[in-house]
């Protein structure tokens, strides 16, 4: 008979997710070994190994049926679940997983595992900016959005919220970034979410840890999409800072990728240096990790914060 021991070992996403949710989560936790055995006889899976990502959810590798590689997500934010199931029922493309069940009401989502799947964040390799424009294209060409996914206005409000709550706790990032060049860049920000723009599906999370590796034949694929509706533009902030250790860099990205999806160039910058200060704080707190090394976190640092005193006020 089947018991919590055919279950994998949940004591490291217990932590990931108290820290993230607080102690709400720990009754969660306390139930999920049992959610776990109703997915797995009801979708005959066989559960392997915690994957040890992100903050929001428990992700286990498993095999359904007569052996295919899965992915089971499960998580105590039903809401953001259920829009992600919307989100990858919308695109009809091979840039994102094959979804193969689903039940919002628990949260739970069973995907195809992507091989090779290695995130661009762990390779290193910078991709070419071609793949980058297929991938994003085929994103924002999908038909006409769901008007129930949260506009880009929302998702600035709640990332420059929650960078201004971080920064209540780290005096060490409003020493990095001031005051003014926070509110310089979350006007710039909310000032580009209310201009008219084309309106399309983003992702919404557009990053090199949700970017994986779907091999030559899928090239790139998005996951763990957060979806948004508005401006193509605001995709492609974390991709063109990522790596640019000089202002040239990120400004020849930006011309080619703009071309590449059809935005304007100088808006794409915009929405970087409305985004810069926020960057920098990030690239700052990896300084406690070994990547990327000291000179080159300092480069991009810098970088951040000069587009960040150049953004329009």
């Amino acid at each position: 008979m089947a018991g919590q021991s055919d279950v994998p070992r949940l004591e490291e996403a217990r932590e990931r997710l108290v820290r993230r949710f607080g102690e709400a989560a720990e009754s969660w936790m306390d139930e999920l070994p049992d959610r776990l055995l109703v997915l797995r006889k009801r979708w005959n899976l066989e559960l392997d190994g915690v994957i040890p990502k992100g903050s929001m959810s428990v992700v286990i590798r498993c095999h359904v049926g007569h052996g295919l590689r899965a992915v089971l997500k499960i998580s105590p934010d039903r809401e953001r679940v259920a829009t992600e199931i919307a989100a990858l029922a919308h695109w009809a493309t091979p840039h994102v997983p094959t979804v193969f069940e689903a039940d919002p009401a628990m949260g739970a989502l069973l995907m195809e595992e992507i091989e090779p799947g290695t995130p661009l964040q762990d390779s290193g390799t910078y991709p070419a900016l071609s793949d980058v424009a297929e991938i994003l294209t085929a994103l924002h060409t999908q038909g006409s959005p769901d008007r129930r996914f949260q506009s880009v206005a929302d998702r600035v409000d709640y990332l420059f919220a929650a960078w201004a709550r971080e920064r209540q706790r780290d005096p060490r990032q409003v020493a990095l970034v001031p005051y003014e060049l926070f509110e310089r860049g979350r006007r710039l920000a909310l000032r580009l979410a209310g201009e008219p723009s084309r309106t399309v599906l983003l992702h919404g999370d557009f990053t090199p840890v949700n970017l994986l590796d779907g091999g030559e034949r899928r090239g790139l694929v998005a996951i763990d999409p957060c979806p948004t509706l508005g401006d193509p533009a605001f995709d492609v902030i974390d991709l063109l800072f990522w790596q640019a250790a000089d202002l040239e860099t990120l400004i020849g990205r930006a011309e080619s990728l703009a071309a590449g999806i059809g935005v304007d160039p100088t808006r794409l910058l915009d929405w970087c240096a409305a985004f810069a200060g926020m960057v920098a704080a990030d690239l700052e707190a990896t300084g406690q990790r070994a990547e990327p090394p000291g000179d080159e976190r300092s480069a991009r640092v810098r970088t951040a914060l000069r587009l960040a005193a150049e953004a329009r006020s």
